[in-house]
């Protein structure tokens, strides 16, 4: 006796598609091969009965069309992290507190920003690099123009400007926190904290892209025999120590520190936008512990 396909409510079926659909995009490694997924292979994946996804979804389009605006919305890579990456709070904090120090004295001050930006842009930069599902986002904005109706690309577009909003939000609150600690305010009236996070965040993840793109240049396996092999890998490896090759850059307690071109290239935003404030008051120095 054939056992009977399993109940399924109409809200689960939908999800589960939705995820299993989110598995494909993530696994095929673009999302412009989203257009390409054959809905049979997501309903086996989702585990769902067939008549249900056919009921909800009667063409293979309207489920796309749902599946992007999910992927640009709940299912993004901006709706699991309130910042660009979870760990960048904690990861400027401890530079923080085991320097606190430093914030005495404007030199100090001037040398835990520029440590908190380099420890910071070059974590995230390298989360950034590496991730699926933020490679997956990027590629989103390059559906908006081959999707089937002007409202399927202002969905998406709406749920892609949300998500970013949510992360451009949290970003801004720690900038504000970095500010008050370290005494810094804004050189300008007409500049603002989104400015920066703004104009920052689109440099951190252009110069991700490229990376992303010249690694994939440099993994893809070549004769290096030929002379025509090296000549093909010569613009890419160049590149690659553009973006990845330590540069000078700000010393901290003395000793040298490992810039590359985006940490380097974020401090020089954030020097354009802020300045440190002259009616600045540092927190009188602890004298230590008590018990």
């Amino acid at each position: 006796m054939t056992a009977r396909p399993e109940r399924v409510a109409a809200e689960e079926v939908r999800q589960r598609m939705l995820d299993a659909g989110r598995e494909l995009a993530l696994e095929s490694g673009a999302a412009l091969t989203i257009e390409h997924l054959r809905l049979e292979e997501v309903i086996q994946r989702a585990r769902v009965p067939r008549s249900s996804v056919y009921r909800m979804w009667p063409y293979r389009e309207a489920y796309i069309d749902d599946l992007l605006s999910y992927l640009a919305g709940p299912g993004s890579y901006f709706s699991e992290r309130p910042v660009n990456e979870p760990d960048t709070i904690a990861v400027a904090q401890r530079v923080i507190v085991d320097n606190a120090h430093l914030i005495a004295t404007a030199e100090g001050r001037r040398a835990l920003l520029c440590e908190v930006v380099r420890v910071t842009i070059a974590y995230n930069y390298q989360e950034l690099s590496s991730s699926a599902p933020w490679r997956l986002h990027m590629a989103l904005l390059a559906t908006l123009g081959s999707t089937r109706s002007d409202a399927a690309s202002r969905r998406i577009a709406a749920a892609l400007e949300d998500s970013q909003r949510r992360s451009r939000e949290s970003i801004v609150t720690i900038l504000r926190q970095l500010s008050t600690v370290l005494g810094l305010r804004l050189r300008d009236p007409a500049y603002t904290l989104d400015h920066v996070q703004l104009s920052g965040g689109l440099l951190v993840q252009a110069v991700a892209l490229r990376n992303v793109q010249v690694q994939v240049v440099l993994a893809e396996p070549k004769d290096e025999t030929t002379e025509q092999a090296a000549d093909d890998r010569r613009e890419p490896r160049y590149v690659n120590d553009l973006l990845n090759a330590p540069i000078p850059g700000p010393l901290f307690n003395g000793q040298p520190t490992e810039w590359t071109l985006v940490t380097y290239a974020y401090l020089g935003l954030i020097d354009a936008f802020l300045e440190p404030d002259p009616d600045f008051t540092p927190p009188p120095a602890r004298s230590g512990p008590t018990s």
